[in-house]
């Protein structure tokens, strides 16, 4: 009962492994030993096909079985952890641009859109006009003195790589459920010192994750509540999210505003330059 309790997904790939090697020794006897740990462990549908062959001395198949659950157990935490990397790069860059497009043109826009606000008082886009006053002016609020830290080319680079080492620590994606809380609240910590371009706040966080108690995997706690199949699926279930989540964010229109500016500088200066001259049609009662 305790090492069916105490089953997790790594230490059923070392056994796998183990198999593999016995299978090349031709070390029959020692295999059916390894069977028999693994049919009291608690299993996956994939693993009782590997269990099948070996136990019908099938072993080239079963070796091929036995690559492929290895290849796919282990890769999904860490396609999930570069995706998540990925995305984050994307957060903070849209982040960014965010904060300069508010602070450079946000008074413009706010009394264009007051003007707009009183220019269809009275009229069936009232309650539209309103809700775009609203909602640019409370977005204006939280964000005009957001301060971005300007970063070198050598600083830009040392954030990011501690970046990906500290959110590979505490990535609520890959933590067990009893550590989820925790690992979000200083996952959400961490993603908005990088998109601050903090690099003390997440030289900060890195440190204190790596001299803490490390969380741990939630594959490797997989146990009579949570059947290994079930966490496989759900590894595979959050990948395909975040492929769908890239992909949205890469299909949207201030993404590929974004990608599309060649010089920040000259795009933000034109922008103003038509929105100043919208804001003195209003000014003029045009």
């Amino acid at each position: 009962m305790a090492e069916t309790q105490n089953a997790n997904l790594s230490k059923i790939i070392k056994r796998l492994e183990l198999i593999k090697n016995l299978i090349a020794l031709e070390e029959d006897e020692e295999i059916a030993q390894h069977i028999n740990k693994l049919q009291k462990q608690i299993t996956a549908s994939e693993i009782e096909n590997i269990l099948t062959l070996l136990q019908e001395k099938q072993y080239g198949i079963a070796v091929a079985a036995i690559d492929k659950f290895i290849f796919e157990a282990k890769g999904l935490e860490r396609e999930i952890q570069e995706l998540s990397n990925e995305k984050a790069e994307l957060d903070k860059k849209i982040h960014e641009f965010s904060i300069r497009h508010n602070q450079e043109l946000g008074d413009l826009i706010l009394k264009i859109l007051q003007y707009r606000k009183q220019q269809y008082k009275d009229t069936p886009q009232q309650k539209e006009t309103e809700k775009d006053y609203e909602d640019f002016y409370n977005d204006y609020q939280t964000t005009k003195d957001e301060k971005l830290s300007i970063l070198t080319e050598g600083e830009q680079k040392e954030i990011k790589e501690k970046y990906r080492k500290a959110s590979k620590l505490c990535h609520p994606d890959v933590v067990n459920d009893e550590q989820k809380e925790m690992a979000h609240k200083i996952f959400m910590e961490l993603k908005e010192a990088y998109e601050k371009s903090d690099l003390k706040r997440v030289e900060e966080i890195l440190e204190t994750l790596q001299k803490g108690k490390a969380f741990t995997s939630k594959a490797d706690t997989s146990n009579e509540k949570l059947a290994l199949q079930n966490e496989i699926e759900r590894l595979r279930q959050r990948l395909k999210e975040l492929n769908t989540t890239l992909n949205n964010i890469k299909t949207s229109v201030t993404f590929e505003t974004i990608t599309n500016i060649k010089d920040f500088d000259e795009y933000f200066a034109k922008i103003k330059q038509k929105l100043q001259e919208q804001l003195n049609e209003f000014e003029n009662g045009g």
